[in-house]
């Protein structure tokens, strides 16, 4: 089994983000990177991660956020890190 690199420390994202690190966009919206894929990452909304959701948007290697499979007016230049980490969500949250 070989490990997956994080994709933004080997490309030429113009931003570097960091894994679970949550960022904001200009808007006020929180996300949580994901950048444990080998063509990119994703941002998923705070209650999305938490839940095990599916992303809101995937990082293009040129830095545009996709939203829906279609490009939106956002890039990774929006978005502000709060500073904060977050943490892997516990599969504990879901017994019913």
């Amino acid at each position: 089994m070989s490990q997956v690199k994080p994709a933004l420390a080997q490309s030429s994202f113009p931003v570097q983000l960091r894994e679970l690190g949550i960022y904001k966009l200009k808007d006020g919206r929180e996300y949580i990177v994901s950048t444990l894929y080998q063509d990119g990452c994703c941002l998923y909304s705070t209650q999305s991660w938490q839940m095990f959701g599916n992303a809101e948007f995937w990082v293009r290697p040129d830095g545009q956020l996709i939203h829906d499979g279609r490009p939106t007016r956002w890039g990774v230049k929006d978005l502000i890190d709060t500073g904060l980490t977050s943490k892997y969500p516990k599969a504990s949250n879901f017994i019913v």
